[in-house]
């Protein structure tokens, strides 16, 4: 008969206290452990007694958050520690801002839930599901204006893993674009918020339908996907944000392609890019050729953060596009839009405190019309620049408490300037 686990742990922690609960063999020459390594002895086999509890009770679900893979945050990553059975995870962020001249707001921008499944070595499921601005109970308001929550799937595919240099994913994938798309948990970038042109020009977070291959091969990682494309009827002069189709009764006379190499050589550095080109038309009678290319660089060492991100947009059809949205003057879509931003921040903590304590400073720019057709007009407010100054303090690693100072302008000499303070977990 095989004894449960919690049973054998109990056998050897009887020793320790003088009364042995299966024989024991004694060694008359050994002399008795003074009291105080005895009681250091029980303490520390009722902590691996208290372990052992837990991970019967958990199943294995919660393996610890390690480093994440295949451009995933650690917290995504959960269901690759597993060796079967079901993983969970998630992560939330919850914000106030004060919006100078405007109204201040409070918010509980989203509360994620991470499943995954791992059903033998080659095969798993992984997925996130996202509640955003804490009400999703129905579509209107007590005063009918349309709810702010809502539920989404961030993403749900499965893999395929040959090995560690070549797999095959199916599903609704978030794009490898930028450096927040797929790392976006809280306590992967520094600021409350994410930066502004991975919002405008690279419009995180992005996901499509599609099928593509990933893996890591020697000192670089890569990933790449067919995914149904963008929707141009959703453009605007602020960019190619409301274009996204989310995974839901997508339009998919279009596709596109998209892929990304990083180098990862060097402990803690990070340098690569990825391409995105394809059709965003669907259903109009015109083809809206669409082609995003960033390149980004990401390091951290010795207390050091620092990041940078250049992204360029380029699309075709602009002036058909426009006249089949009803656009004029200041509202047509840019044929060309870009940004980039660089970032640096100091852990003072570092090497004192497991704590860390980082204030930072981002220097940005964007333009969603940096070049219109001829006919049309640019809007100086689409022209815009931030400095954002703050701090980053995370007491443990899966919790971190941000402020910031967002000081904003744009072509039309008018400021958009913001403090935000913001609290996010992870686990």
């Amino acid at each position: 008969m095989r004894l449960h686990p919690t049973v054998t742990n109990l056998a050897f922690i009887a020793p320790v206290l003088g009364a042995p609960a299966v024989a024991q063999t004694q060694t008359p020459e050994a002399p008795p452990l003074p009291v105080q390594d005895r009681v250091a002895e029980l303490e520390r086999r009722v902590e691996l007694l208290a372990d052992e509890l837990e991970a019967a009770k958990l199943g294995n679900v919660r393996p610890p958050l390690g480093d994440g893979v295949y451009g995933l945050s650690p917290a995504a990553s959960r269901v690759y520690d597993t060796d079967g059975g079901v993983s969970i995870g998630g992560y939330g962020e919850m914000r106030y801002d004060d919006v100078q001249g405007g109204s201040n707001q409070a918010d509980l921008h989203r509360a994620v839930l991470y499943f995954g499944h791992r059903f033998d070595e080659h095969w798993l499921l992984n997925t996130e599901f996202e509640f955003e601005h804490g009400t999703v109970e129905d579509n209107n308001d007590a005063s009918g204006d349309t709810a702010p929550g809502s539920v989404s799937v961030e993403f749900a595919y499965i893999d395929y893993q040959h090995d560690a240099e070549f797999g095959v994913r199916a599903g609704l994938v978030l794009l490898p674009v930028g450096l927040v798309n797929e790392l976006h948990e809280p306590n992967t970038f520094l600021s409350a918020n994410r930066p502004f042109v991975e919002q405008r020009i690279i419009p995180t977070t992005w996901r499509e339908n599609g099928v593509g291959v990933f893996g890591d091969v020697g000192e670089f990682t890569y990933r790449a996907y067919v995914v149904n494309g963008l929707d141009a009827q959703e453009f605007s002069s602020n960019g190619i944000r409301n274009g996204r189709q989310k995974g839901g009764l997508a339009k998919a006379d279009d596709l596109a392609g998209v892929a990304r190499v990083d180098w990862i050589g060097q402990p803690g550095l990070m340098v690569g890019g990825s391409v995105y080109y394809g059709r965003s038309g669907q259903d109009l009678s015109i083809g809206v050729d669409t082609l995003l290319a960033e390149a980004h660089v990401d390091w951290r060492a010795n207390g050091w953060h620092a990041r940078a991100l250049y992204a360029q947009l380029e699309l075709d059809d602009v002036a058909e596009l426009n006249n089949a949205l009803g656009l004029t003057g200041t509202g047509s879509v840019g044929e060309s839009q870009s940004g980039w931003y660089a970032e640096l921040g100091y852990d003072v903590l570092h090497g004192r405190s497991e704590q860390s304590l980082v204030p930072f400073v981002r220097f940005e720019a964007l333009d969603t019309q940096a070049d219109v057709p001829g006919g049309f007009a640019s809007n100086p407010a689409r022209d815009r620049d931030y400095v954002t100054f703050g701090v980053s303090w995370s007491p443990i690693a899966p919790l971190v408490v941000k402020a910031d100072y967002v000081d904003g302008d744009n072509g039309n000499d008018s400021e958009s300037d913001l403090f935000r303070l913001g609290i996010g977990w992870v686990f």
